[in-house]
């Protein structure tokens, strides 16, 4: 019969809160390993290994395992955001068995007398999480929960929301749960930001004034606009957006962003979307419209795309709505940030159109595709109703070879 590795979930830290399954197999193991902080968790266990350097940890882990069941005790519950997805790459061949536990989360929760079912969970502990992940979570839900660590603390999570309009935001940070220095705090987010906390903390948001997403194919007149500014209309734009074929991950260039209506609409889809416009009366105009609808992952350049796309993180699509003499140049500027970007144009004059196709079809990009889009919408005059055309819109796409 082979032996078991048991993951054990610590809950807060306090021994109290420990399952009877947890304390069983503490008991039943050959050997124990914890964190220094959790050591008097298994307080009497002959065998108890200091885990500080997981590779170390592991290979011990390994021996002890040939002569009997071992443990590995983990914060919270294994269930979320844990060492388990690690201990399972380190032992894909052993029979792990998972025990659950009180998390950091459960715990602030019912200190808090909240509900979290409906929350959105996210970590900054050891993680690298955008603060427009962070700040969309916070804009457009009731609660948040946030694990923290010694640099995105729970100051630096308070100050993030007020820099960004959410300082009304109302908070409750844990500090080492379930332990004797343990503390709950709470206020405004523009209130705790000035204070500071322990590296060990938990921070759930609430904001019982967040606003609904907004549709994600907003119509024109949901815009604001400006006279000649150009704006992408919401039939070619739906198009256009589903060519882009945007995931929660994707970095989008959006070059010559004019009103920024692909901007907003592709910003409630992907990642980031970094808006390049040299006009700086549209600037403002797509800058105004990110806000409008409460949008924190929208960063907008006012400048030339030439002067700026050089120092923008490389992108996953790019979508050129406006370029002029340009475009060439910009083509050229995407294929040399990589393979597998994949390249969006929408073309009105000819002359556009044969410089996307001459250069998309080339040898620096791959699966080309082309479609012209004619949108005919009906207009009154007098007492009838008529169809009126608009110019037909030819959308070109490709992926960059590198």
């Amino acid at each position: 019969m082979k032996n078991k590795l048991y993951v054990l979930s610590a809950g807060p830290g306090n021994a109290a809160e420990l399952t009877p399954a947890v304390r069983e197999a503490i008991a039943a193991s050959r050997a124990v390993a914890a964190a220094p902080r959790h050591h008097h968790l298994a307080a009497g266990h002959p065998n108890v290994l200091e885990m500080r350097d997981f590779k170390e940890t592991f290979e011990r882990l390994r021996e002890e395992l040939k002569a009997g069941d071992v443990s590995l005790l983990v914060s919270g519950d294994a269930g979320i955001f844990s060492l388990l997805p690690l201990i399972k790459k380190n032992f894909p061949d052993e029979d792990i068995v998972v025990l659950p536990g009180v998390s950091s989360l459960q715990s602030l929760c019912a200190k808090a007398g909240e509900t979290w079912q409906d929350a959105v969970i996210l970590s900054g502990h050891g993680r690298d999480i955008p603060d427009e992940k962070i700040l969309d979570a916070a804009e457009h839900n009731r609660s948040v929960i946030f694990f923290c660590d010694a640099k995105k603390n729970p100051a630096w999570l308070c100050a993030l929301l007020d820099g960004s309009g959410l300082g009304g935001v109302s908070a409750v940070v844990g500090e080492r749960l379930g332990s004797e220095e343990e503390r709950v705090r709470r206020g405004a987010a523009r209130e705790l930001a000035k204070e500071s906390f322990d590296s060990l903390a938990i921070a759930l948001l609430i904001n019982d004034e967040f606003s609904e997403r907004a549709p994600l194919l907003p119509e024109d007149s949901d815009f604001i606009r400006t006279e000649g500014i150009p704006m992408t209309h919401e039939d070619v734009r739906a198009v256009i957006i589903a060519k882009l074929r945007l995931t929660p991950e994707t970095v989008l260039w959006d070059v010559g962003a004019g009103t920024g209506s692909v901007s907003i609409a592709a910003a409630q889809l992907c990642r980031r979307v970094h808006a390049v416009e040299v006009n700086a009366e549209a600037a403002e105009l797509v800058r105004e419209n990110a806000k409008k609808f409460r949008l924190h992952n929208v960063k907008v350049y006012e400048s030339s795309a030439l002067a700026k796309l050089a120092e923008l993180p490389k992108p996953d699509a790019v979508f050129i709505g406006g370029s002029g003499p340009e475009l060439p140049a910009i083509l050229d500027c995407v294929s040399e940030r990589g393979s597998g970007i994949r390249v969006v144009v929408s073309a009105v004059s000819l002359k556009t159109s044969a410089l996307c196709t001459m250069k998309l079809s080339g040898n620096r990009f791959a699966a080309f595709d082309a479609a012209q889009i004619a949108v005919s919408r009906i207009k009154r005059v007098g007492n009838a109703q008529i169809w009126q055309a608009r110019n037909p819109v030819t959308i070109f796409s490709a992926l960059t070879r590198g």
